[in-house]
């Protein structure tokens, strides 16, 4: 299977509902569009959006805030499937916020890494367990600066870490909420949102948009 989630995810495909199979585990000719609503997209603290406008620049995160936001969600496969693009749109009112990263398999630190920012020097360790029936537990296990073979660990108050989980509807084919949080050692919750997708497999383009 190629799929940089195949290490954490292959073995229980079996048991994985449909749309986590979909959406991490899909044939390299395919792309997987997630199209829904966040119901809440919030963020700590009026002192900290500088904090969040200069993370924007490095497709990190963003000042924004708002309820029932729409959200599209592209991801299509990459060097044969070993690495996915991840292309985020946010509609905010009166403001489009998009933001790119890449998943890909990072042999020496043994995990999915989601690489961030101009030539992607700037990784984030990601550690994702099944929890059966119907859940997805992903956890951001830090920061690191990749420079060639070296992994440089950042110190966990420079950005802080995520988790995140996917909950499939077994009434609902095809939908799952997703609720995302930020937290840093010494501020607490900083950013976070929680909505609801739809997922869905299609044939991509011959040519995908470099602006997504």
């Amino acid at each position: 299977m190629t799929s940089p989630f195949a290490s954490d995810l292959g073995r229980r495909v079996d048991a994985l509902p449909t749309e986590f199979r979909d959406q991490y585990l899909f044939e390299p000719s395919e792309r997987v569009v997630l199209d829904g609503v966040m119901q809440q997209v919030w963020r700590r603290g009026r002192w900290l959006w500088p904090l969040f406008w200069l993370a924007s620049w490095f497709d990190a995160l963003f000042p924004e805030t708002g309820s029932d936001v729409p959200v599209i969600l592209k991801i299509q496969a990459q060097m044969s499937g070993e690495c996915h693009l991840w292309r985020r749109e946010f509609y905010f009112a009166g403001r489009r916020r998009r933001f790119t990263s890449r998943m890909e398999y990072d042999e020496r630190l043994g995990c999915v890494v989601e690489l961030i920012g101009p030539g992607g020097a700037l990784a984030l360790a990601w550690h994702i367990r099944f929890e059966p029936p119907n859940r997805l537990a992903l956890g951001a296990s830090g920061w690191f600066l990749r420079i060639g073979p070296w992994r440089l660990r950042l110190p966990e108050w420079i950005l802080g870490t995520g988790q995140a989980t996917e909950t499939a509807d077994p009434a609902k084919p095809g939908v799952i909420r997703i609720d995302f949080v930020v937290s840093h050692p010494f501020l607490g919750d900083v950013f976070g949102y929680a909505g609801t997708f739809q997922v869905r497999r299609e044939a991509p383009p011959q040519r995908w948009p470099s602006n997504g």
